[in-house]
């Protein structure tokens, strides 16, 4: 690498931030045509949240995690072959509207550019307090999910899950493979289908194949004689050092059951945090409650040279976000003379037959675990920021004194300044302002995002390098 003498010049033609399934296909897509692409992510190796460690990984987890989880060796050998520039490791902390991309590896921070931005920062664990929620010993299931893929590490004594959507089911399957003692599955979504869900199925028989993987899910989890509740409300985690039980409600039926650790999982959000730091527009999903920057099919945001591929525009899933990154990377090549349109639109027409039929039950899906606002009714002394050690009870009183913008409590009380950044807390202010105002959440509107958007220290900032390939 060089040092680059002038802050304006290009030092990419592509900048792709996220190793997940989205990035690395659009990565190897742009680079197999010859343009110059960095890929930026902070893991050690690529593959993302859902591919982790994929290439490392025992035959024994390959086995638990299954089939869909192997997909992902191909995707990242062809990476892999890809002539790129690929930075582990690496935390971006800011992104400009003019290329510029800042980033800390290995305690020092350097200064990248490009004349295109690809954000594939994939999604996240919805967050959703409750008391106890920060009790050592509460986790969220996706990061008990991260340990089996890193080491084949499965939890010790008896386990409960709580929460909602098709990845808690799949948790939990995976648990019962490793013969770990699963207490009760606790889930808040109700026992009887909604008519929304419902109309959406016919659509979704398009994909009889993966509705079946749910069915079989169900059946290895009655097979285990494993308590299944659904419609729960009033979670609670109990204990003194760590959690001991966990309480909730099934309608006027108390639950109380005693465990050694929580998993908890309430669906999955897009990772916003860069978009809103480029003050990219966002459109809010109603059925599955979140907000998403506003693109075209190619992902193309608000902003010309900024695009989102994968589920951190919209949550479609793994191998859906892979092929939203060849359309992010058809896209950006046309618009670099690198492919002609008519050829662009021929290989879109073929990406998006895959699309469209990975997609059929998607619909169906979203509506069936579609969470309730009423998830965020919940008892005063809560914590909300957890960074900040912020309850309900004051956010509640900020409310009431005329704070009705998330940004106003943020400057009142400090949530969202801790060093989660408002990842953990963001979301649930805006919910809890629209439901205690009684207004649409698009009101409410979401906290301001401001770099550094990772927590590093000024003494990097001091010295920040100006890099090129």
């Amino acid at each position: 690498m060089k040092e680059l003498m002038n802050v304006s010049t290009i030092g990419f033609d592509v900048a792709v931030i996220g190793a997940g399934p989205a990035g690395i296909s659009c990565a190897a897509s742009l680079a197999d045509i010859g343009l110059e692409v960095v890929i930026l992510d902070e893991q050690a190796n690529p593959g993302g949240q859902i591919y982790k460690n994929i290439e490392k990984v025992s035959d024994a987890c390959l086995k638990i995690l299954g089939e869909d989880y192997k997909a992902g060796k191909p995707l990242v050998q062809r990476f892999r072959n890809s002539k790129l520039t690929y930075f582990s490791g690496a935390c971006v902390w800011q992104v400009n509207t003019d290329g510029h991309i800042f980033y800390s590896k290995e305690g020092n921070s350097h200064e990248i550019a490009a004349r295109y931005i690809v954000v594939a920062t994939g999604a996240m664990e919805r967050p959703v307090p409750f008391p106890g929620w920060t009790l050592p010993g509460v986790m969220g299931a996706g990061g008990a999910n991260n340990l089996i893929k890193n080491g084949g590490v499965k939890p010790s004594g008896r386990v409960v899950l709580a929460g909602s959507g098709p990845l808690l089911l799949l948790e939990a399957v995976h648990l019962i493979e490793m013969d770990v003692e699963i207490g009760a599955i606790l889930e808040t979504t109700p026992a009887v289908p909604n008519l929304s869900s419902l109309v959406n199925l016919p659509k979704a028989l398009k994909r009889i194949d993966l509705l079946k993987k749910g069915i079989v899910m169900l059946h290895k989890i009655r097979k285990a004689g494993i308590k299944h509740y659904k419609g729960i409300r009033n979670l609670t985690a109990k204990g003194n050092d760590r959690v001991e039980s966990v309480h909730a409600m099934k309608a006027d039926i108390p639950l109380d059951i005693d465990t050694d650790l929580l998993l908890v999982h309430f669906g999955v959000i897009p990772n916003t945090a860069i978009f809103r730091q480029l003050e990219c527009r966002h459109q809010w999903n109603d059925v599955q409650r979140y907000w998403f920057p506003q693109c075209d099919k190619w992902g193309r945001t608000s902003l010309d040279n900024v695009f989102a591929a994968g589920d951190g525009c919209f949550v479609h899933g793994a191998v859906s976000a892979a092929l939203k990154g060849e359309l992010t990377a058809l896209a950006i090549a046309a618009d670099m003379k690198m492919i002609h349109e008519h050829e662009r639109d021929k290989q879109c027409a073929e990406i998006e037959m895959r699309l469209k039929l990975e997609l059929a039950p998607r619909q169906f899906i979203d509506a069936m675990y579609s969470p309730s606002q009423a998830l965020y009714k919940m008892p005063t002394e809560t914590t909300i920021c957890r960074c900040e050690c912020i309850t309900m009870a004051e956010i509640l009183e900020a409310i009431d004194e005329g704070c009705v913008d998330p940004n106003e409590i943020k400057a009142l009380l400090r949530p969202g300044m801790g060093p989660c950044q408002g990842k953990m807390c963001g979301s649930v202010i805006s919910e809890i302002i629209s439901m205690h105002t009684r207004k649409d959440i698009r009101e409410a509107g979401s906290l301001n995002i401001r770099p550094p958007l990772k927590n590093i220290p000024l003494s990097e900032i001091a010295e920040i390098e100006l890099l090129t390939k």
